[in-house]
């Protein structure tokens, strides 16, 4: 095995947010959407842009996106191999 790079990106979509881990080739090697509807929380301002990443390099055969809620926002993890190695935090103020 041999060490990769990962970015994993959170931006805002129109229902929602969406998540997706790219590879060093820029492939997307994983990917989830969570929609606003699904957790009773009102769209932010559609003029304000969400765009949040982080960048990891590991040794890792299976990548898994996982979205959590609490009272003041979205965590996603970037799971590999069931260990953490990276999250994105969007406020909802955001």
């Amino acid at each position: 095995m041999s060490l990769e790079t990962y970015r994993l990106e959170v931006r805002k979509s129109d229902a929602g947010l969406d998540a997706d881990v790219y590879d060093s080739e820029e492939l997307i090697a994983e990917s989830t959407h969570i929609s606003y509807d699904d957790f009773d929380v009102e769209s932010p301002d559609r003029d304000r842009d969400v765009s949040r990443s982080e960048e990891v390099t590991a040794d890792v055969t299976e990548l898994d996106v996982q979205v959590q809620r609490d009272d003041a926002g979205f965590a996603f993890e970037l799971l590999g191999d069931r260990e953490t190695l990276a999250t994105v935090r969007v406020d909802d103020k955001e």
